[in-house]
């Protein structure tokens, strides 16, 4: 059966990304993965997490822009501490990412949506920064928005859990501040976390997926498990 991955905001740490798609036997032939933006700044190897992303993409995966990618579109490469070709490849790939991208019941996204102005009418520069006009609106549209950039710990939940509004869900669980890269499987509910302080283990979390529009209700804390990298 084909399952449906969302990850975002891997902010250099593409290694404990491999790593958690590798825990979940991650398959490009049948399964989808959404790659929701800013996969460099802030972590220890940009440059190879872009590589890993455009083989990601190269096998069939979406990869979105965000609004570090954006950033680096204007940058020069020694901003970047890259030679000037390989930077260029950098900027080219970057500007083949779209800003959205929609899948069934879900909409993908870095940051979020303008309520009230259609998606093919949205500015780059809301689709990836935009905070709390969008968070503090109600439901917008009738499928479920994916999204990151805003990490679910500013969102009054603990770091490593999802964010749930209406509507919306929010799966940046704060790699770029030292905390969680997590994996979503939007088919099955579950949620897969490394620390990037402590990425010795990978925890599994059931969360509850309803209706038609796949709108978590609650996530449970207490189904998870937790293993060891080594014991794959």
């Amino acid at each position: 059966m084909s399952q449906v991955y969302a990850v975002s905001d891997v902010h250099g740490y593409g290694h404990l990304l491999q790593a958690l798609l590798l825990h979940v036997h991650y398959d490009p032939k049948v399964d989808r993965l959404f790659l929701l933006g800013d996969y460099v700044n802030k972590g220890p190897d940009s440059a190879g997490t872009l590589d890993y992303v455009k083989e990601l993409c190269d096998s069939g995966a979406v990869a979105l822009q965000g609004n570090n990618e954006r950033k680096w579109l204007h940058q020069r490469p020694e901003q970047a501490g890259l030679a000037a070709s390989r930077f260029m490849k950098y900027q080219q790939f970057i500007g083949t990412m779209p800003l959205w991208t929609e899948y069934k019941q879900y909409v993908f996204v870095h940051a979020g949506i303008r309520p009230g102005i259609p998606l093919h009418a949205q500015s780059p520069v809301e689709l990836t920064e935009i905070r709390e006009p969008f968070l503090l609106s109600p439901r917008c549209m009738d499928k479920v928005i994916v999204f990151g950039h805003t990490s679910t710990f500013r969102l009054g939940v603990p770091p490593e859990e999802l964010w749930h509004g209406d509507g919306k869900l929010g799966i940046d669980t704060g790699a770029g501040h030292g905390y969680y890269l997590s994996l979503v499987n939007l088919t099955s509910g579950l949620q897969w976390s490394i620390s990037v302080k402590q990425p010795g283990s990978i925890t599994c979390r059931k969360m509850k997926i309803t209706g038609a529009f796949g709108l978590p209700e609650y996530i449970t804390p207490f189904q998870e498990e937790k293993r060891s990298i080594t014991d794959e």
